[in-house]
């Protein structure tokens, strides 16, 4: 094809020859001429036109180039990203956990500060202020020897802190010490039962009774923790365990409501991603 700068040569040349042929016939070859002329303009006008039509289109090319590759860019940051993401989502259970432990270790910490408080109270309501002592050489009003301070203060009686009985259930449980860790639970209950940490033990006494394969006392167990504290954290663990003890039972339409129930309550909890894979194990049956 002829580029812009030829095709105008050409129509130079042209236009030439024309004159050259036209300066002989007079008039009507100059009426021609002048016609031929208007032509030949108004072909450099549209070529010139056309010329930056090209241009544009070349530029609009060139961003419709660009714009592909950072549509490609952003594809690839996109696959990166959701691979990072998937990453992410696979360390939420263990962080879960974490949180969960370190949740608990708090209410623990929580409960030990309210037992100590509790003791000193206790220990200063039992203390009597200590009486004047006598003038020289005279004796107490009563005739009979000031007591001194310190007996007065080992004469007052100090509860076991909850955080120790809690605790020393616990390492039972832990020691395979089911019976013990049940009773250590059941005299913690008896003396803390508005401690933070009382669904906690309810929750223990029912996991010992299912680590012994008494299941039905594990739900009895489950069903006080529901009843009495239907605010505490091991609620959602509760309806966990005892839909569980309910399959080992083979009672599978109760296990499948509990744990269906479980989440419908908190859907977004460990412990329903759990509830949903045992459904699964008991509908495949």
């Amino acid at each position: 094809m002829l580029t812009g700068k030829k095709l105008l040569l050409a129509l130079s040349l042209l236009l030439f020859f024309c004159l050259a042929f036209l300066s002989a016939d007079g008039d009507q070859s100059k009426k021609a001429y002048e016609l031929m002329y208007q032509d030949i303009q108004a072909m450099k006008v549209q070529l010139q036109e056309l010329s930056s039509i090209v241009k544009k289109n070349s530029a609009d090319l060139q961003d419709l180039k660009d714009q592909v590759k950072l549509i490609g860019e952003l594809v690839r940051r996109s696959q990166s990203d959701q691979s990072d993401l998937k990453d992410q989502l696979k360390t939420l259970p263990l962080q879960y956990q974490q949180l969960n432990s370190k949740l608990e270790e708090i209410q623990l910490q929580t409960a030990t500060l309210q037992d100590i408080l509790q003791t000193l109270q206790n220990i200063a309501s039992q203390i009597k202020p200590q009486e004047k002592a006598p003038a020289k050489g005279g004796k107490t009003p009563s005739g009979k020897k000031e007591q001194p301070a310190e007996a007065q203060q080992k004469s007052a009686v100090i509860t076991i802190p909850a955080q120790e009985m809690y605790n020393d259930a616990y390492g039972d449980y832990l020691k395979g010490n089911y019976d013990l860790a049940i009773d250590g639970f059941r005299l913690f209950l008896q003396q803390y039962a508005t401690s933070p940490l009382a669904d906690n033990a309810l929750y223990w006494i029912g996991e010992c009774y299912y680590s012994q394969g008494k299941y039905e006392e594990a739900i009895e167990a489950f069903n006080d923790l529901l009843l009495s504290y239907p605010a505490g954290d091991k609620v959602p663990a509760a309806y966990l365990k005892k839909g569980m003890s309910q399959a080992q039972l083979s009672k599978k339409d109760e296990a499948l409501a509990t744990l269906r129930l479980l989440i419908s309550k908190y859907p977004s909890s460990e412990e329903a991603r759990l509830a949903q894979q045992k459904i699964n194990e008991l509908v495949g049956k």
